[in-house]
Formats: C-alpha cells, sequence, structure tokens
C-alpha cells in the first residue's frame, strides 16, 4: 500500500481494509484427496450435499487478499484463506479439472491449521469475478512496486584516477587552396558557367567573358576590351574645301586689316 491524505490527514493505505468482491451465495464441500498426478474434480465431491452454504468476500489490506466465508444472516465468519502474494495465490486457490464453477481453497484457523475444502459458485459469472477480482488485485501490487524500486544506472561513471590522463587524437584538415566560398576551380581564374537559360547567346568563357559572338569579334577593327577611337573632328582654323594637314590644321596669320584713310 501506498500513503494518501484524506481531508489533509495522512492516512496509511496499508491500515485500511477495502472490499473488492462479494458473492451472496456460495457453497464449501469437502474433497477427496487427490492422485500425484492428476488435479481436482468436482464430481467427487456429492455436489448435492454441501458442507456449508453461506456469503463470500473479498477483501484486501496493503498487499493482503483475503477470502471471507460468512453466514448470510448474522455475518459470523466460517473460514478464511489469505493470501499474501502472488505466488501463494497458486497454492491458495485451485481450479478443478471438470468445471470453471468450483475450486480448492486453503483456509487457515485462528490457531494457525490449515485445511483444503471445495468452494462452488451458483453462477459461473460469479466465479468469473472471483478469478479477476484475484488477479487484478496481485497486478496492481506488481506495478505498484516497480514504480516506486529505486532507479539504479546500469553503468556508474567515478571519474579518472589521480595522475590518469587520456589522449584524443583530432585529426587536421588540410588547408583549402581555393579562395573562401569558391570552389576549387574558380581559384584558378576560371569562370563559372552561368544557368542554363539564362544567356540565348553564347556562353561567356574565360576567353570570351562577355560572351561576344565569333562573328561580330572578328570584324571588330579594335580589342574586344577598348572602345572605338573617335573620328578627328574638322579643324576650325583651316580653309574651307582645304584638306587637314594635322590635327589642329595651320596655324596661318591672321590677315592684317586695311590702313585707315585720312
Amino acid at each position: 500500500g501506498i500513503n494518501a491524505e484524506y481531508m489533509g490527514v495522512p492516512v496509511i493505505m496499508a491500515d485500511i481494509e477495502s472490499v473488492s468482491l462479494v458473492v451472496r451465495e456460495v457453497f464449501l464441500y469437502r474433497v477427496t484427496p487427490r492422485g500425484s498426478n492428476r488435479g481436482y474434480r468436482a464430481d467427487d465431491w456429492g455436489l448435492d450435499k454441501p458442507l456449508w452454504t453461506g456469503r463470500l468476500k473479498i477483501t484486501t489490506k496493503g498487499s493482503l487478499l483475503t477470502i471471507v466465508l460468512q453466514d448470510s444472516n448474522s455475518g459470523e465468519v466460517f473460514a478464511q484463506c489469505p493470501i499474501a502474494s502472488e505466488q501463494d495465490a497458486h497454492i491458495a486457490v485451485e481450479a478443478v479439472t471438470d468445471s470453471s464453477r468450483y475450486f480448492v481453497i486453503r483456509v487457515l484457523s485462528e490457531t494457525g491449521q490449515h485445511a483444503f475444502l471445495g468452494l462452488g459458485f451458483a453462477e459461473r459469472s460469479d466465479s468469473f469475478d472471483f478469478n479477476v477480482a484475484i488477479q487484478d488485485h496481485f497486478k496492481r501490487e506488481k506495478k505498484e512496486a516497480q514504480s516506486t524500486a529505486p532507479y539504479t544506472p546500469k553503468h556508474e561513471f567515478t571519474g579518472f584516477k589521480e595522475g590518469q590522463t587520456i589522449h584524443i587524437n583530432i585529426k587536421k584538415k588540410d588547408k583549402d587552396p581555393a579562395a573562401p566560398g569558391l570552389p576549387a576551380s574558380a581559384s584558378a581564374g576560371s569562370l563559372l558557367a552561368p544557368p542554363a537559360g539564362l544567356f540565348k547567346g553564347p556562353v561567356p568563357t574565360a576567353a570570351n567573358p562577355f560572351g561576344v559572338p565569333a562573328a561580330a569579334a572578328a570584324a571588330a577593327p579594335f580589342n574586344q576590351f577598348e572602345s572605338p577611337a573617335p573620328a578627328a573632328a574638322a579643324s576650325p582654323f583651316a580653309p574651307a574645301g582645304k584638306a587637314d594637314s594635322g590635327d589642329w590644321g595651320d596655324f596661318s596669320s591672321a590677315p592684317s586689316e586695311p590702313a585707315a584713310s585720312g
């Protein structure tokens, strides 16, 4: 059982007895000894003459489950079958081989003496509930024991001993001669090809970075990287109709003015 609180008051669940099943009518029988290699048979008990008839109650108190056989009218206890664990349940309650409504139970007296009696149910549904109540109790106990078990790690690190060292080998990465952010081929002076479909004309290359058509490049009288030289402008000092003999023409003297008369 576990501890809990009721209206702020701590309560120990192991001290509280709870009832998990009540069957109004059951029967007890004297059982005949069984053979070493065979189970109990209810047909051997004389089912029409039960030893006792009364009420069955299953109570739980902590991990202890008790089958209580009471008088139906007075509630006086006739016999009890305490079961302390799941392993003990296989000895304290045993099903017969010829029916699902009958069992053999181990009852204990107040002085500690025990005896085995046959237990029968009038309805098959009652015998089913009887079985389930016992199984569910010990399933809950097992689950609770697992949930409260202390955690124990599989491997525990105890640290280094005094003077103990460790060595870690880190592989050095070779320096990349390529410029940061560029592939190795770009560091050698080559240009990356543009994505397909970006240019409709020739693809730019290292020799032709602007993608000039081959025919146009051959016909141009100037270098692909320079602008054409502008045509020489006519000299404003050259006489009309006279060929320009130089960049600026002939520097002739200005015509002399006629002498003033009078």
